[in-house]
């Protein structure tokens, strides 16, 4: 059975294996299937998903509401051929064997911490969790807001101990371009710009040194 890969790093995307690509139409059904890939295996009750997604709505309306959206997902998975959608009585969940997703694989590999898997981290972080999936629900948007912040602070973690690495083997293009990708995340940084001037200066770029001072 091919695996579901769920991508949330700068956006939503998720496929299978040798299949097109699975389109949930409305952004509560990226947000649902978003909310189960990042536990894969214990996922939510049925009343955590309606009072992330609908808060508003009264308890009907929000169960019906959550009916519909699984339907929909099990229909788009089940075009997919996978069968990762696990429903047992009053919990919802993704089977994590039949699963990949990119922020769980980013957070192993963080924490391996070697420099190949801070390297395949790296090239994990695609941007912020989840952009331009919003709900308009406000628990939502607040449990959002915190992950996108932690993963934040873990991706920038992951970057810096990248660009110590780099110095250290004195490999000046490769932490030139970490640097560069770090202060985008976080231009307050400014061990970062100084560590960035000198590399500029030891290529001989001055100008460029000179701009980032």
């Amino acid at each position: 059975m091919p695996k579901l890969k769920v991508f949330l790093f700068g956006g939503f995307r998720a496929e299978c294996e040798g299949r097109p690509r699975i389109v949930l139409a409305r952004k509560k059904g990226q947000a649902l299937l978003a909310l189960l890939a990042l536990r894969p295996g214990t996922g939510y009750p049925r009343e955590a998903l309606t009072a992330l997604l609908w808060p508003e709505s009264s308890d009907e309306e929000a169960r019906h509401s959550l009916r519909q959206e699984l339907h929909e997902l099990r229909r788009a998975l089940a075009a997919a051929r996978t069968r990762a959608l696990v429903v047992d009585g009053e919990r919802v969940a993704l089977d994590p064997d039949a699963v990949e997703v990119d922020v769980l694989r980013f957070e192993r590999l963080a924490a391996e911490g070697t420099l190949q898997a801070l390297e395949r981290a790296a090239a994990l972080y695609d941007g912020d969790l989840l952009v331009g999936v919003g709900v308009r629900e406000s628990a939502f948007e607040d449990h959002l807001r915190s992950e996108r912040e932690r993963l934040r602070v873990r991706a920038a973690g992951v970057f810096g101990r990248l660009l110590e690495h780099h110095i250290q083997r004195n490999q000046v293009e490769a932490a030139t371009a970490t640097a560069l990708r770090l202060l985008a995340m976080d231009p307050t940084q400014e061990a970062v710009h100084r560590a960035l001037m000198k590399l500029f200066a030891a290529t001989g770029r001055r100008a460029a040194a000179l701009r980032q001072y």
